[in-house]
């Protein structure tokens, strides 16, 4: 009887040993994620106070939309639904479209942002006016001039930049950056995104330290956010009428993104169990360290 237990003792010493070399082998691999995600509730509410004052704001709405396909989620856009000066029973989209969203590693560096802009519309222009636009990064909300990247040019940043304009069945596709951003790419002569607008790494410090802070204030449950970037796109649109006395109605959509810290885990219960004890100091006091919580007295 007492080899049976010796025996079966020694076998559960051994299991232990093993899954607790398993769980550092796989701590080693654990990789903590950003995710990023668009803040709908601002967007949407800084454009609908817009809409309110326009002369008619029944002729556009505004809402967050977010397609799925096949149980695959896409990124969250801005709809709006504008109705015809010609056909007023007719209202169709412009979906406008900002990013990078999702999760990414600590380590990436942004160094521009996508816009995507669909006019669905039968009889309305789109003009994106770069000139008053504006682009912000990081928890200081650094703002910089917005300039397109890869646009041709023969000298420095120009003065002021060209209208956009996406006509009635267009789809406008642009990297856009911040003009501290740039650098003059001589082969293909235009200017492109050669610094980082925002490093991940330093948004991730700054979510660190609120935690901790939180944790030191006893507060557990909230969890930090930060605001990564964001773009402040000025729009124009512009019915096409029979009588061309149609007037441009601007807005401006203010896509900020915000960031979340997303801490890789073992999914394996007995691992991630293993990996929360104590570490031993030495060898001979692993198993109580490992078991107890403390070393043996």
């Amino acid at each position: 009887m007492g080899s049976d237990v010796l025996i079966l003792t020694i076998y559960f010493l051994i299991i232990i040993y093993v899954l607790y070399q398993m769980a550092l082998s796989v701590e080693n691999t654990l990789e903590d994620k950003l995710e990023v995600a668009l803040d709908r509730q601002a967007l949407l509410e800084q454009v609908n106070l817009q809409l309110k004052h326009l002369p008619s704001p029944q002729q556009i709405t505004a809402k967050v939309d977010q397609l799925e396909m096949k149980g695959i989620k896409f990124p969250p856009f801005l709809n709006l639904s504008i109705t015809s000066h010609n056909d007023p029973d007719n209202k169709l989209p412009v979906m406008v479209d900002v990013g990078p969203t999702g999760k990414m590693p600590i380590a990436k560096s942004i160094k521009d942002l996508s816009i995507s802009i669909q006019n669905i519309t039968g009889d309305a222009q789109i003009f994106v006016d770069w000139d008053k636009s504006s682009i912000i990064s990081g928890k200081a909300r650094r703002t910089q001039r917005v300039i397109r990247s890869g646009v041709p040019i023969t000298g420095g940043l120009p003065q002021a930049q060209l209208l956009s304009v996406v006509n009635p069945g267009e789809t406008f596709i642009a990297q856009v950056t911040g003009e501290n951003c740039l650098g003059f790419d001589p082969e293909s002569q235009t200017l492109q995104a050669k610094r980082s607008l925002v490093e991940m790494m330093d948004i991730a410090d700054y979510i660190t330290d609120m935690m901790e802070l939180n944790s030191a204030l006893g507060d557990t449950e909230d969890k930090p956010t930060s605001l990564a970037y964001g773009l402040r796109l000025m729009i124009g649109i512009r019915q096409i009428t029979y009588q061309q006395q149609s007037q441009t109605t601007y807005l401006m959509l203010p896509f900020e993104f915000k960031a979340i810290l997303l801490e890789d885990t073992i999914a394996f219960p007995p691992l991630r169990w293993l990996l929360n004890r104590p570490r031993p100091a030495n060898a001979r006091d692993a198993l109580s360290t490992l078991l107890l919580g403390r070393p043996r007295s």
